[in-house]
């Protein structure tokens, strides 16, 4: 939708945004691919632990980039959730009596304050995109 004053220009920039961080979430895809395929060779050759869950956050990464490169509203929502599970875990942890020293908090924070602001930003250019 052109919204009245609104550049072509301006349009274009917010889904290259959108787009350049499905290109990110995508690399990060590969790298938990990676990650998953030498796990599976430390679990075959030397018996090392399982991390299995590297192959679901890759699984979780493909649909999330690939959602965001077609300008999907979905693909938004999916990405809100890794800050929501950490809200959810600082929530817990602090429940618990858990407690961390104050620069390090802070980097916590920083942490989970960028998981949700990016797609936050995304929200911006809801019209924009379609499900």
């Amino acid at each position: 939708m052109h919204h009245e004053g609104e550049l072509p220009a301006m349009k274009a920039n917010g889904n290259l945004f959108i787009r350049s961080c499905g290109g990110f979430v995508l690399f990060m895809a590969v790298a938990f691919l990676a990650l998953s395929l030498a796990n599976l060779r430390s679990r075959i050759y030397y018996h090392g632990p399982n991390y299995s869950f590297l192959f679901w956050l890759c699984f979780y990464c493909v649909v999330t980039g690939i959602g965001l490169i077609r300008l999907k509203k979905w693909a938004v929502l999916l990405l809100f959730v890794p800050g929501i599970l950490c809200i959810i875990i600082f929530v817990y942890s602090w429940t618990k009596g858990a407690s961390v020293p104050m620069p390090w908090a802070l980097l916590n924070y920083l942490f989970v304050a960028s998981l949700l602001a990016i797609p936050a930003i995304m929200l911006r250019k809801w019209d924009e995109l379609h499900w």
